[in-house]
């Protein structure tokens, strides 16, 4: 294989990972030390309390600011997921469009675009992938399927 083909394999896989997700030291998800149920709680509290003041609708563009928000920090974070058999961004896009299947409910006119802003996505192509792909549509053929 050529350097470039290898060079871009490499990108590729780089690319399915974001370097903030994981503790900066390359330890695996297999390895990582679990929380204490003491502070599986304490993160489950900051968690609990973020999701009800939908705090998962603001576009932070890192793990590490929406940590901060939380109020814990992103290892914390890492490892409570990684003990969930996830990842906090796939998390919070869950929320966000749960909420947004919500919004398109409630205000049928409101367009795609400022659903996506009000979930916290600012690009609307961006909402747009990451909707159809928990949802199998686009929003807005989630919408016409709706009628």
């Amino acid at each position: 294989m050529s350097w470039a083909g290898k060079k871009s394999i490499g990108k590729f896989f780089r690319s399915l990972f974001h370097k903030e997700q994981a503790p900066s030291n390359n330890v695996t998800p297999h390895a990582v030390k679990p929380l204490s149920p003491a502070q599986v709680t304490r993160v489950e509290a900051k968690l609990n309390a973020w999701v009800e003041k939908r705090g998962y609708c603001l576009p932070d563009r890192s793990v590490q600011a929406a940590a901060s928000r939380i109020g814990t920090d992103s290892v914390k974070l890492f490892r409570y997921f990684a003990m969930q058999d996830t990842d906090f961004r796939t998390w919070r896009t869950g929320l966000r469009m749960k909420e947004a299947v919500e919004l398109m409910k409630r205000e049928p006119q409101t367009s795609t675009s400022a659903i996506g802003r009000r979930v916290g996505i600012n690009d609307r192509s961006n909402f747009c992938r990451q909707f159809k792909d928990i949802y199998g549509v686009t929003p807005d053929n989630w919408r016409k399927n709706q009628k």
